[in-house]
């Protein structure tokens, strides 16, 4: 078999899917919506409308409130100052 043969023989092999891409798929078929809404969701950057996190809630058999908990405010911190002592 030439290399070339090869190659097209591989390319045409059923390849597994990672269980992540898996997964996002679902959703977007799910929900109807993109591949790249879904990862923007799981990111945080988006979140979906609220008929979309029911439609997520009952595909998972869950509630959209443990699916999208409310955000939590970012804690502060409060600056500590350091001063330098100058030994002579």
């Amino acid at each position: 078999m030439t290399l070339l043969e090869k190659y097209q023989h591989a390319k045409n092999q059923q390849r597994p899917i990672a269980p992540a891409t898996a997964f996002i798929r679902e959703v977007a078929s799910v929900t109807r919506k993109t591949e790249l809404a879904v990862r923007r969701w799981l990111s945080g950057e988006t979140e979906p409308d609220a008929l979309t996190k029911e439609v997520l809630a009952r595909h998972f058999n869950t509630t959209p409130q443990e699916l999208f908990p409310p955000k939590q405010p970012p804690t502060t911190h409060k600056a500590t100052t350091i001063t330098a002592t100058r030994i002579a």
